[in-house]
């Protein structure tokens, strides 16, 4: 199920009607579901011709996996921000925790949907999920060794890694997220991942 470029122009003209395609996939898809969204419904809500979708996309799987694409995408820039933003070692794990975990939230905390989504990239994408993972934990990682070079903090407590560290963490904001009692409260969600960064730094203060 892979994307089919076809090239209809140059520079931004020529990746609006894709990128109009992805959103419009991105809101359906959260409101709607996978199974009850068609083609012709992606067409509609991106106001494109059903043959313009066709044109860059081989079937609605490929716009499904092109939304993980941008999700990426999107993560990736989130986390250059928090990295860039200065401040203390908690104030920016919390944002590289908030760049993952408070998106994904935001996205598709109030979709009934979700259950069904999740398993929709799980059968359509579940290496590139792995792998984006993977990413986002060597991101961690790194960030937490370039306060190590700084000696902003020090080594894990005995018989923990940095990556063990970070994996912990990651495993702790995913099950937040998903934490029934947040309900959808978006402030409860940066609380915690406030604290969990708190944590994270404190096991590792000189």
């Amino acid at each position: 199920m892979k994307r089919v470029h076809k090239k209809t122009g140059s520079g931004e003209n020529a990746s609006a009607k894709p990128n109009a395609i992805v959103l419009a996939g991105l809101r359906l898809f959260t409101r709607y579901g996978y199974r009850k969204t068609s083609v012709d419904d992606i067409a509609e809500a991106a106001q494109v011709a059903k043959r313009t979708v066709y044109l860059h996309f081989e079937n609605k799987a490929a716009v499904f996996l092109a939304i993980l694409d941008y999700l990426a995408d999107q993560v990736r820039q989130r986390c250059a921000t928090a990295e860039s933003a200065g401040g203390t070692p908690v104030a920016q794990l919390t944002g590289l925790l908030e760049a993952f975990f408070g998106m994904g939230f935001d996205l598709f905390s109030k979709s009934e949907h979700m259950p069904e989504l999740e398993e929709t990239f799980s059968k359509l994408a579940r290496t590139r999920i792995g792998d984006l993972n993977a990413e986002y934990e060597d991101r961690l990682v790194r960030f937490v060794r370039s306060l190590q070079k700084t000696r902003e903090i020090g080594a894990p407590p005995q018989g923990l890694t940095v990556e063990q560290i970070v994996h912990i963490v990651v495993r702790a904001a995913e099950g937040a997220k998903h934490d029934a009692k947040l309900q959808g409260d978006r402030k409860a969600l940066q609380r915690s991942l406030r604290e969990l960064a708190i944590l994270a730094i404190a096991a590792m203060k000189k």
